[in-house]
């Protein structure tokens, strides 16, 4: 009985360190939420979501050549990207966490036209 006690315990405190790590990567000293951007070139239109290639040296491309980005609006709306035709040059903004998926997947706070 005393070893599944020590196993519990230690379980325990391994899920609130894990916890507490994640937060302090994705959630800053003021309560926002870190906010992550990169370049891409539009690979396909869906028109809720689009295609990406990163940017070479963007961190993100480490990850994957190809990433679904999608910005949703709330929890059952996506946010209609069509004006991103083949070809643009986008700047994406999100929370820095990606989807290990191929192509990799990432919902975004916002697409924009890079300059």
């Amino acid at each position: 009985m005393n070893r599944k006690l020590i196993f519990f315990i230690v379980l325990l405190v391994l899920t609130i360190i894990i916890v507490a790590v994640v937060n302090k990567f994705i959630i800053n000293n003021d309560g926002s939420i870190e906010e992550v951007s990169f370049n891409a070139t539009v690979l396909e239109n869906n028109g809720n979501s689009i295609l990406v290639k990163p940017e070479e040296g963007s961190p993100e491309l480490n990850s994957s050549d190809k990433i679904v980005v999608r910005v949703p609006v709330d929890n059952a709306v996506l946010k209609e990207l069509s004006e991103f035709t083949e070809g643009s040059k986008v700047k994406i903004t999100y929370n820095g966490m990606i989807m290990e998926s191929y192509p990799a997947q990432i919902n975004a706070y916002n697409v924009e036209f890079s300059k």
